[in-house]
């Protein structure tokens, strides 16, 4: 409609412009006129296209807010059993190390420490969402400069550092630990075991001091919990 609009002015300025029975300042006037209406008409579309794609992206980024507050919520669960994962390898890890010092060993607590001789943590993020959008190109639709910023950070740094201490961490706990265990560890069929020895040696010992110092991935987890609370501060500002 506002393409046929300019198009029926145009034409009526090029005829006032063209018309022999009118004088020059009488043209000037007509065209000047049909002129101003066709600029008129151009940045009111203009306007009209810049004001309707922000409110469609204004739209855009609200879903996505709500949508990333509900991932965030959901990583903030996993980044306190995480770290409570790793706290419990931290008081398991300081206990055997008690033993190969040598206290006794007790049962209880033998079963209770197990398994941090075997369990892995690996952060699972939910990023998709987030993903998605940087994929798409359509970041720049969060306006709130605090908010785009801690969020990246977060995906791009904090997530990343995490794992990759997760990883280093698994994998010197599955080289120093578990396949010494499969390598010297006797269980017999009555139940009989040489736990005591076995913690006792340097090899063991070495290593649980390790272990118990994994405070560097604690304070990773802690740190990422803390941004993301501020992320979710910044979106329900935005949410209101």
């Amino acid at each position: 409609m506002a393409e046929q609009e300019m198009i029926k002015h145009t034409k009526a300025a090029y005829r006032a412009l063209n018309n022999p029975l009118t004088s020059w300042k009488h043209k000037v006037k007509e065209v000047g006129l049909e002129i101003i209406i066709i600029v008129f008409a151009v940045s009111l579309s203009i306007w009209l296209h810049s004001w309707s794609e922000k409110r469609h992206e204004h739209n855009e980024a609200f879903t996505f807010l709500k949508g990333l507050n509900t991932d965030l919520s959901n990583d903030l669960a996993q980044l306190k059993s995480d770290q409570r994962s790793y706290l419990n390898v931290q008081e398991g890890a300081a206990y055997f190390l008690k033993v190969s010092n040598g206290d006794s060993l007790n049962r209880d607590s033998l079963n209770k420490h197990l398994r941090i001789f075997y369990n892995t943590t690996f952060f699972q993020v939910n990023g998709s969402r987030y993903q998605a959008l940087k994929a798409s190109g359509k970041l720049n639709i969060i306006e709130n400069k605090a908010l785009l910023d801690n969020m990246i950070n977060f995906y791009e740094q904090d997530v990343v550092y995490i794992n990759m201490l997760n990883n280093n961490f698994n994998t010197y706990k599955t080289a120093r630990l578990g396949e010494f265990l499969d390598d010297n560890l006797v269980v017999a069929a009555d139940g009989t075991n040489n736990w005591a020895a076995v913690l006792k040696t340097n090899h063991i010992r070495n290593a649980l001091i390790r272990v118990k110092a994994a405070q560097e991935v604690v304070n990773a987890y802690s740190l990422a919990e803390k941004h993301v609370a501020k992320l979710q501060e910044l979106i329900a500002e935005e949410l209101k």
